[in-house]
């Protein structure tokens, strides 16, 4: 019986693509693992959580599709609980851009000895880009995924040991999107933009806002509606 995953989770899984044993960290019900072992995309994988409750869950999942002997559980925080070289693809989904710094921070060294970090911030997606680029990691892709009514990017990096820098819109926007044509990105932009208009509508109304971090915000708000212009002309 093959485990029937949502368009967010279908789209990380397709990022990772074959590979020898990834590790799902923070997986709580292990509904990733389950697909790639399901469908071949790797033979053996690891799936962490800092907590025992989702852990429980993951487990009867696992032993649900009959795989306990391919899907190992682990109890830690972040890449932690996997040994050096054990694992070729770390999967971080789900949580904050500023978390996942501080994931791959803590375990630089096991981040860089992947083969790729697939990786889908909730929010904050610019601080974890800038970081990635800042730490030498190569952004190879991004794709977007709509589920349940929300829009999710996904990126898949990997350590080249190249430090980088771009425009702020790329940070906020993955320059991937625009070079792939992402069919989702126009959708995407105008929901970035409403969100940027009102945060700058908002700082223009505040009786206490700092005149530079004004004129950032609404420049990157400039950018954004250019960057969409630029998209939908063609």
């Amino acid at each position: 019986m093959m485990i029937k995953i949502g368009n967010r989770l279908l789209k990380i899984a397709s990022m990772v693509g074959k590979c020898e044993k990834p590790a799902d960290i923070g997986t709580d019900h292990a509904y990733i693992p389950i697909y790639l072992v399901q469908a071949g995309m790797c033979g053996k994988a690891v799936a962490t959580d800092v907590r025992e409750g989702p852990l429980m869950k993951a487990r009867k999942n696992i032993e649900k599709y009959r795989l306990s002997d391919r899907i190992e559980l682990r109890m830690g925080d972040g890449l932690k609980p996997i040994g050096e070289n054990e694992c070729d693809v770390f999967i971080i989904a789900g949580i904050g851009g500023v978390v996942m710094t501080e994931i791959l921070e803590t375990s630089l060294e096991k981040a860089k000895k992947a083969k790729a970090l697939i990786l889908q911030p909730a929010y904050y997606d610019e601080v974890l880009r800038e970081y990635l680029y800042k730490k030498g990691f190569c952004i190879e892709t991004e794709a977007l995924a709509e589920d349940e009514g929300r829009m999710y990017a996904i990126i898949r990096a990997y350590f080249d040991g190249i430090a980088r820098s771009d425009d702020d819109l790329y940070y906020h926007i993955g320059r991937s999107l625009f070079v792939n044509r992402d069919p989702l990105l126009g959708s995407f932009l105008q929901r970035r933009i409403r969100i940027q208009t009102n945060i700058v509508n908002g700082m223009r109304k505040s009786a206490k806002v700092d005149e530079r971090e004004y004129l950032e915000q609404y420049n990157l708000l400039v950018k954004m509606k250019k960057a969409y212009e630029d998209f939908a002309g063609n």
